[in-house]
């Protein structure tokens, strides 16, 4: 097959977004427009599986072999690596050429770039799950609620003090978990500018220390803080520092509630100043730790490994408020020992609060 392209023709496919290519009955192409050429690099009468990083796969049901092999259009859905290196999802429709014989001589090959479109998909199937996910746990959260007002109804009933403090703070738990499952929503829904403030950050791991420490202890989780005292003040957005303290925290003790290995269970908090004056903080513990497959998705969009309890939101959330404040959040992790997340905040600049060194 000998390649003849008319200048006006070759023009306009030059211009077109995707890409077009021209392959002979070997797979090998011999033509290829700007776009192709410019992604995937030249093509030098390679074939299309080792233009695309793919020569260690078989084509045999590749869209080309089909279209060769029967004359009609076909169509597939491939992940190829681009000439830098990145991978992209390509949507391939093959189309035969034909000689003046009327036999198949070679075949043309469009591609679209669809890596877009399946991670809008992919979100779309987790965004399902997740809100599948949220029902069930909103549905647990209100048979806890139920459960706390039959008990504080049946203690003013009875005149019992006891079973009314027991109610109420079945109720008062509930709440909290409402609570925190509709902050992630909000932090989720929209863009926020973080609202820096002169604060003690100690003092809100206190607060933290305080909200979870009676909880943890009925779970025999104990909550222990090893602060350092020389970090005294620091320009941080206090709702969104409470917010990630909140979230670890709560994540660490249900580490630990799942953990039925050990007869003890610790989530420590700690504080320490990093290189620059930065603040690290660090909540780890010693419960169930996280598997080798799930450390890769920790961090992505609805992911949850608490077997539908949870939303997949208590992480995202956690990363998005560090990344508002320019820092960083990494973790390290043993199955059957534990796990440590650090975060890392920059100094911060009092001008951006409005607020002077004075």
């Amino acid at each position: 097959m000998s390649v003849t392209t008319h200048p006006q023709i070759e023009k306009i496919v030059d211009g077109l977004p995707g890409y077009v290519a021209l392959l002979d009955r070997g797979i090998r192409i011999l033509w290829a427009n700007t776009a192709f050429v410019k992604d995937f690099g030249p093509v030098d009468g390679r074939t299309c599986r080792e233009v695309f990083g793919r020569a260690e796969s078989k084509c045999g049901d590749c869209a080309a072999v089909k279209t060769l092999e029967d004359g009609l259009t076909h169509r597939e859905e491939l992940t190829a690596v681009r000439a830098d290196g990145s991978r992209v999802d390509l949507l391939i429709h093959t189309s035969p050429l034909r000689a003046d014989t009327g036999e198949i001589d070679g075949l043309i090959q469009m591609g679209v770039n669809i890596t877009s479109v399946k991670e809008i998909q992919k979100q779309m199937i987790l965004l399902g799950q997740t809100v599948a996910g949220m029902a069930h746990s909103i549905k647990n959260i209100m048979m806890g609620l139920e459960g706390g007002i039959y008990v504080v109804n049946k203690g003013l009933e009875d005149k019992k003090q006891e079973e009314v403090k027991e109610g109420w703070e079945m109720v008062l738990l509930n709440f909290d978990k409402i609570s925190h499952i509709v902050k992630d929503i909000l932090y989720c829904s929209k863009e926020r500018e973080p609202d820096f403030q002169r604060i003690k950050p100690n003092r809100i791991v206190h607060d933290i220390y305080d909200l979870y420490r009676e909880t943890a202890a009925k779970y025999g989780i104990k909550i222990e803080l090893d602060l350092d005292e020389r970090i005294e003040e620091a320009v941080l957005d206090p709702s969104g520092l409470h917010t990630v303290l909140a979230n670890l925290v709560s994540n660490a003790m249900d580490a630990c509630k799942i953990d039925l290995w050990k007869d003890s269970h610790l989530v420590e908090i700690r504080t320490r100043l990093g290189e620059g004056r930065s603040l690290v903080v660090e909540v780890a513990d010693n419960g169930i730790g996280i598997d080798k497959d799930t450390k890769t998705h920790v961090f992505e969009d609805f992911f949850s490994s608490k077997a539908g309890e949870g939303t997949g939101l208590g992480l995202m959330v956690t990363q998005k408020i560090v990344r508002e404040h320019e820092g960083t959040i990494t973790f390290r992790s043993r199955p059957g020992h534990g796990t440590t997340f650090v975060a890392k905040f920059p100094p911060g600049d009092p001008s951006a609060a409005g607020l002077s060194d004075t």
